[in-house]
């Protein structure tokens, strides 16, 4: 057997290595050049993207500048102006360390780096590739540095047949851009992709560098957004801006995190802003917010992960306390029963008002008391029943107390009679009736009883209808003037991603400069069509986690849309429209429950009534 033999690597693998730590992919190098951006105290930063940051990224600043001297070393590993020794890693306020991020970078791309020192009179310009390290030489540049990274990954072909395509890494950047858009209003950002100018942020006038400014919230968070959060004490400062409590949704929303301006993940942070809410959201419900926490730098580690993402503190009970009482503070006294103003939210409609939102309070106070799970099919509310004037013994059959309805969840069980009972949509009923303009009650002649959610049964209706246009692309009407929709950059880059998936299901739309031009749509859509898009963006955390988990979110996507076609609860029907419905739901592959897994029929039998009431005859 041969004798193991030690291998000492080289200094170029082990940059290598070292890289996959920081660099994952285009949008932890523009982290790490815009960090050392913001530390040259830069007033204006261009961000240059071709290929998705594959191609090219370069990073553009006016700021302080590299002195000549220092170009030479910046590229070598473990060199940084911010560090004496480890004890100033207490004390340490700044973003990064340049010298640290070009090592690695430089090990995995061609670099090139310009920059002029703002006591010198002339720029100078480096380079670094496979060819190793190039000489100093002058280059002409008012101030500031610029920072051109190439070919990223071009010696690590494994490394780079993982990134995504173009649009998702470019995607990618722009989510990390926009946390910095946030925390960073006092510098003016400037956004090119592919050669052309896509986001010009001007910075904020009077805006200090860590605050959190609600001209630069609007860019991220359009209508959701307006209550603003302040704190001071116990060593602790934070500010930012979160939304009214009635805005919520059912996932996850946009939630910045800052730690001294650094953006951080950061769970107690986010589960001490949702106990601040305890009393104002229903439960699991989420809502969006921003907020920049300012503390003592001794009092938090920020270097527990590579890419400094995350912090950790010395006293976690203090921040998260603060967090809870600065939230509940802010909601407190926008939504007080006795403020005769409010600062509720710079986007609130009238009917925000306070005494709805007290309506809302008090409907879900108790919410941890009550299942929500098929409760608007088990609770009947006041409990009062009542119907029209047309006699019927299945509406004499149908008065059993609400008690007996909760305690019957069997009755959703259909193996016995589906097959004889979808098999032909001819199916007979002596009668059919709507009653609390929600449910639809058929009586069929062998003594059974149906009672169809009007809502979940028109959604799966036209959930299998939107997911055949899909495919055969029909039923597409055509506006006769373009619709258009305000949307994010976020927003926009998924919708462009997925213009093909909408135009199948009917959507034919064009990208425009802020949101999209809307030229047709399904037949069968009449609802609020921006507040379908809206409700689109709330399946997943963000516009990007929806495109990577699109296939698995289709069902969804569709479901979504199906909601927004289908007839609603409240909405009295005549006779027509309940039989269109009910021969509707017999052509569907799966009539028993719509697209969302709520069940769609509850079927009650004459026998089951009779022994609600203890009946034998």
């Amino acid at each position: 057997m041969e004798r193991p033999k030690l291998n000492r690597l080289t200094a170029e693998v082990v940059n290598q290595i070292a890289a996959g730590e920081v660099i994952e992919r285009p949008a932890s190098v523009v982290k790490e050049l815009l960090d050392n951006a913001i530390d040259a105290k830069a007033g204006k930063i261009t961000i240059r993207i071709n290929g998705g940051g594959m191609k090219m990224i370069e990073i553009s600043d006016d700021g302080i500048g590299i002195p000549k001297e220092n170009l030479d070393d910046i590229f070598d590993a473990h060199t940084t102006s911010k560090l004496r020794s480890i004890e100033d890693l207490n004390t340490l306020m700044s973003m990064g360390f340049r010298g640290e991020a070009l090592s690695t970078i430089t090990s995995i791309a061609k670099v090139t780096v310009v920059s002029k020192f703002e006591e010198d009179q002339i720029g100078y310009e480096i380079g670094f590739s496979e060819n190793g390290k190039s000489e100093i030489k002058k280059s002409a540049r008012e101030k500031g540095t610029s920072v051109k990274v190439e070919d990223l990954f071009y010696n690590i072909p494994a490394r780079r047949k993982y990134l995504k395509s173009e649009q998702t890494e470019y995607r990618k950047i722009y989510e990390l851009l926009a946390k910095y858009f946030l925390v960073y209003p006092n510098i003016h950002f400037v956004l090119e992709k592919d050669g052309k100018k896509v986001l010009n942020l001007p910075e904020v006038k009077d805006a200090e560098q860590g605050t959190v400014q609600l001209e630069r919230v609007k860019d991220i968070f359009p209508d959701n957004t307006g209550l603003a959060i302040f704190y001071d004490g116990s060593g602790i400062s934070m500010n930012g801006y979160t939304a009214h409590p009635s805005l919520h949704g059912p996932r996850v929303m946009k939630q910045y995190v800052f730690i001294n301006g650094r953006p951080i993940t950061e769970r107690g942070i986010v589960r001490a802003v949702y106990e601040g809410y305890s009393r104002y959201l229903p439960f699991g419900e989420k809502i969006p917010f921003v907020l920049n926490i300012t503390i003592r730098p001794d009092l938090v580690d920020v270097n527990v992960h590579p890419r400094k993402e995350e912090v950790r503190f010395e006293n976690a009970f203090r921040v998260y306390s603060a967090v809870q009482e600065a939230v509940q503070h802010t909601l407190e006294k926008a939504l007080s029963y006795n403020s005769k103003t409010s600062d509720v939210g710079v986007n609130e409609t009238p009917s925000s008002s306070q005494n709805s939102f007290a309506d809302m309070r008090n409907r879900f106070g108790n919410r941890g008391n009550t299942p929500s799970s098929n409760r608007s099919y088990m609770d009947g509310g006041s409990g009062d029943i009542s119907f029209n004037n047309k006699a019927s013994s299945v509406r004499d059959s149908l008065l059993f107390s609400k008690q007996a309805m909760e305690q019957s969840p069997m009755n959703f069980d259909f193996k016995n009679e589906e097959n004889i009972i979808f098999s032909n949509e001819n199916t007979t009923f002596t009668n059919i009736f709507q009653i609390f303009d929600k449910y639809i009650v058929i009586e069929f002649p062998d003594e059974r009883l149906w009672v169809i959610d009007q809502h979940a049964a028109a959604e799966r209706i036209n959930f299998e209808r939107i997911s055949k246009n899909e495919k055969d692309k029909q039923n597409i009407q055509t506006l006769l003037v373009p619709q258009q929709l305000t949307f994010t950059q976020e927003e926009k880059l998924f919708l462009e991603e997925y213009i093909q998936f909408f135009k199948n299901l009917g959507f034919d739309y064009e990208i425009t400069v802020n949101g999209i031009d809307l030229y047709t749509t399904p037949v069968e859509f009449t609802f609020d069509i921006e507040k379908m898009f809206r409700e689109l963006f709330e399946l997943a955390d963000n516009p990007g986690i929806l495109k990577q988990n699109f296939e698995k979110l289709r069902h969804d996507i569709l479901a979504t849309i199906a909601c927004h076609t289908s007839v609603r609860s409240g909405k009295k029907l005549d006779r027509s429209e309940m039989i269109s419905i009910f021969n509707e739901l017999l052509k569907c592959q799966n009539p028993y429950s719509c697209p969302h897994g709520r069940p769609a029929i509850w079927k009650l039998t004459l026998d089951l009534i009779d022994k609600n009431f203890e009946r034998t005859y």
